[in-house]
């Protein structure tokens, strides 16, 4: 049994969501962190841009 599953037997831990190996790794790496920062930022600015090109587009009253 891993460190991880034995946390759940303590009621403590019950409703607890308690990462794993692997996402702990992922939290800490910091090129993987260097990737998601890129993607958001890309994914935002697109999202910016399609919101001014609307914005151009709607009938001034």
């Amino acid at each position: 049994m891993i460190k991880e599953e034995r946390n759940f037997a303590d009621p403590q831990f019950e409703t607890a969501m308690i990462p794993g190996r692997f996402q702990r790794t992922m939290r800490h790496c910091i090129v993987w962190q260097l990737i998601r920062m890129v993607f958001f930022s890309v994914r935002s600015i697109g999202i910016i841009m399609v919101n001014l090109k609307n914005e151009k587009e709607l009938p001034s009253t």
